[in-house]
């Protein structure tokens, strides 16, 4: 009995070295990974403050840290989490918005079900004084858990210009990747099927869909949220 009772207490002490250990890590480990994650999306936000056609930056300050980036907070939520559409896509806290020459630049973090996980992106959106509106760029942030050589191909770069300059009018039938629409689009086409919410991705990424999918849906909650919020 005397020996049960010896290897419970090893054990138990044992446990309690091993939890005091890890939280010891993670209290050590944990403010870098959240540094790396703001740096990370603050560099997505500065690349999607650049025009897609130009790559001419849309504002003349671009913030460089956290303080500088908060003076353009535009929405903020207590949960983290602005707008979830029926798709469980999702618009994410906060929302900033910067003005430039009569022109306002709606910038976000947005993320769609892909498959192996959420597929997060940071867009910008440019509404000029006409009161139109124009997706301008994305930049995929996370897409870890989806499939290597197929899904994800979503960061490259030529699959990210296809989600670029997407006008008003294909942005209020909401968007869809070629292979969901059940369109066929030409090459030279490309940019008039923008105007009608589909983005040709067939070509560019083989044999996915999934993903693409992802980032139209998280794409058409952003639009959703813009419009609950009177921007659109």
């Amino acid at each position: 009995m005397r020996e049960y009772i010896k290897t419970g207490l090893i054990l138990t002490a044992f446990m309690v070295a091993a939890g005091f250990l890890v939280s010891v890590v993670y209290n050590f480990v944990n403010p870098m990974i959240v540094q790396s994650e703001f740096n990370n999306t603050l560099s997505a936000i500065e690349e999607v403050l650049k025009d897609a056609n130009t790559g001419e930056y849309l504002v003349s300050n671009i913030p460089t840290n956290e303080e500088q980036l908060e003076k353009n907070m535009w929405k903020e939520g207590q949960d983290g989490v602005l707008y979830v559409s029926q798709k469980n896509a999702k618009v994410y806290s906060p929302v900033y918005k910067f003005t430039e020459n009569n022109t306002e630049i709606y910038v976000m973090t947005v993320s769609g079900v892909g498959y192996g996980g959420d597929v997060v992106s940071v867009i910008s959106f440019i509404k000029k004084d006409d009161g139109q509106i124009t997706l301008n760029k994305i930049e995929v942030i996370n897409y870890s858990q989806e499939t290597p050589g197929l899904g994800a191909k979503i960061s490259e770069e030529p699959v990210k210009r296809r989600f670029s300059m997407i006008p008003e009018s294909g942005l209020n039938v909401g968007i869809k990747v070629d292979k969901d629409a059940g369109v066929t689009v030409p090459t030279n086409s490309i940019n008039t099927y923008k105007e009608q919410g589909v983005v040709k991705t067939s070509d560019v990424m083989t044999g996915a869909t999934i993903t693409p999918r992802a980032v139209a849906d998280s794409i058409n909650a952003a639009v959703e949220f813009l419009k609950e919020e009177g921007v659109m």
